[in-house]
C-alpha cells in the first residue's frame, strides 16, 4: 500500500483535487472575498430540546449576577422566573438590575417561596406592567408592607397577581391602603386563596368607593361568608371602576346571593360575576333574577349546577326557569354593550349538561 507524504496531502485532497488551504491562499492574495452558501442551505439542522415538562432551573445569587449582562442588552416583553428557587440574595440582586435596566414589561417570580422580603425592589420601576407573586408564602407583615408600598408609589403597574400566599386580613388592609393611592395604573388585583376572612372585608368597604382604575377583583377561594358579602355589599353598589368580580368558593349562601342581588341591581357598571362553587341554592337564584331583571351592565354570570336529583319536579322546573331567564338576560347585556356573542338558546334538557358550571355569556 503507498501513502502520500505530508506534502503531498497538503497539496491535494483525498481524490487528487486541490488542498482547500492553497485556494484560500490565492484568493488572499487576489484581494477580500466573501461568499455564502444558498439560502436553503444555511441552516443545516437543528436540535429539539425533548424535555419539555422541565421546569424550574435554580437560580443561585451567582447565577443571578451572572444575568446582568442580558438584562442590560436586552430588553423582554415577558420574563418567567417561576420555580427559579431563588433565595433571597438572588433575588434581592435580580430585582435591582430589572428595575435599573428597565428590562421587562411582564414579570413572573411565582413559586418562589424562599425569595423573601425583595418585591420594594419594584416600587420606582416605571416599565413593569405585570408582576406575579402567587405561591410564594407571602406573608401578612413585612410582605404586605412591601406590597402596600409598591402600590403607594408605582402608578404604571397593571396586573398584580398575589393568589395562593398568606396575606390574611391584616395584608389586605395594607393593599388596600396602597390602592387608595392608585389613581392612573393598578387594573387587575388577583388576591384568590390568601385566608382572608369577613374581618378583612372592612378595609376593602373603604377602598371600594374611592377605586377610579381597578377593573378586576378576584377574592375567590376566601371565607369571607354571608358575614362578607353583607360589609362590602354598599360600597360595591357606588364603586364605579370594577367590571369583573370573583367570589368563587367564597363560603356564600342564599344569604350572601341576596345581598350581592341588591349591589345588581343598583350598580350599573360590573359586567361579570362569578359565584361557582358557592352554596346559591333556589332563593338566592330567584333573587339574582329579579335583580337582572333590572341590572343592564352584566353580561356573564357563573353559577354551580344544581343535581336534578336533589329536587322535586316543580323546584326543578322553577331552577330551570330561573336559569334560562339569567342566561337570556346577561346575553341581551353583552349584546347592548357589545361584550357577548349571541348563542343559541339553552332548552331545559340543556340546563343540566355535564358542564360543572353555568356561563351566561
Amino acid at each position: 500500500m503507498t501513502r502520500c507524504s505530508d506534502k503531498e496531502n497538503e497539496k491535494q485532497g483525498d481524490n487528487g483535487a486541490e488542498n482547500p488551504n492553497e485556494k484560500w491562499e490565492k484568493r488572499r492574495k487576489g484581494g477580500k472575498h466573501v461568499s455564502f452558501p444558498p439560502d436553503e442551505q444555511i441552516v443545516s439542522g437543528f436540535a429539539e430540546h425533548r424535555n419539555t415538562d422541565r421546569m424550574g432551573e435554580r437560580l443561585d445569587h451567582r447565577s443571578c449576577e451572572a444575568l446582568e449582562v442580558v438584562l442590560k442588552s436586552l430588553h423582554f416583553d415577558f420574563i418567567n422566573l417561576q420555580a427559579a428557587q431563588l433565595e433571597e440574595n438572588g433575588a434581592s440582586s435580580l430585582l435591582d438590575m430589572i428595575l435599573y435596566y428597565e428590562s421587562t414589561t411582564h414579570l413572573d417570580i411565582s413559586d418562589n417561596s424562599s425569595m423573601g422580603t425583595s418585591v420594594g425592589a419594584l416600587k420606582t420601576n416605571k416599565a413593569l406592567q405585570e408582576l406575579h407573586l402567587s405561591s410564594n408564602l407571602l406573608n401578612s407583615y413585612q410582605d404586605a408592607l412591601q406590597l402596600g408600598d409598591l402600590l403607594r408609589y408605582n402608578n404604571t403597574l397593571k396586573t398584580l397577581e398575589l393568589s395562593n400566599n398568606a396575606l390574611a386580613d391584616a395584608g389586605l388592609e395594607e393593599l388596600c391602603d396602597g390602592l387608595r393611592w392608585q389613581t392612573t395604573g393598578l387594573k387587575v388585583l388577583l388576591l384568590k386563596n390568601n385566608h382572608i376572612t369577613a374581618k378583612g372585608m372592612v378595609h376593602l368597604a373603604k377602598t371600594l368607593p374611592v377605586l377610579k382604575v381597578l377593573q378586576v377583583l378576584d377574592l375567590g377561594e376566601n371565607l369571607l361568608g354571608n358575614e362578607g358579602i353583607q360589609v362590602i355589599r354598599e360600597p360595591l353598589m357606588v364603586n364605579c371602576s370594577v367590571l369583573q368580580l370573583s367570589l368563587a368558593q367564597t363560603n356564600i349562601t342564599c344569604e350572601g346571593a341576596v345581598a350581592l342581588a341588591e349591589f345588581l341591581a343598583e350598580n350599573h357598571h360590573i359586567e361579570c360575576l362569578d359565584l361557582r362553587k358557592n352554596e346559591v341554592k333556589l332563593g338566592g337564584l330567584m333573587a339574582l333574577c329579579l335583580a337582572l331583571r333590572i341590572n343592564r351592565s352584566l353580561a356573564s354570570l357563573d353559577l354551580d349546577h344544581i343535581t336534578p336529583q336533589e329536587q322535586d319536579e316543580f323546584l326543578r322546573e322553577t331552577h330551570t326557569r330561573l336559569r334560562l331567564e339569567i342566561t337570556q338576560r346577561c346575553l341581551a347585556n353583552g349584546r347592548l354593550s357589545g361584550l357577548a356573542v349571541e348563542t343559541p338558546e339553552m332548552s331545559p334538557s340543556e340546563a343540566y349538561g355535564p358542564a360543572d358550571s353555568m356561563t351566561a355569556t
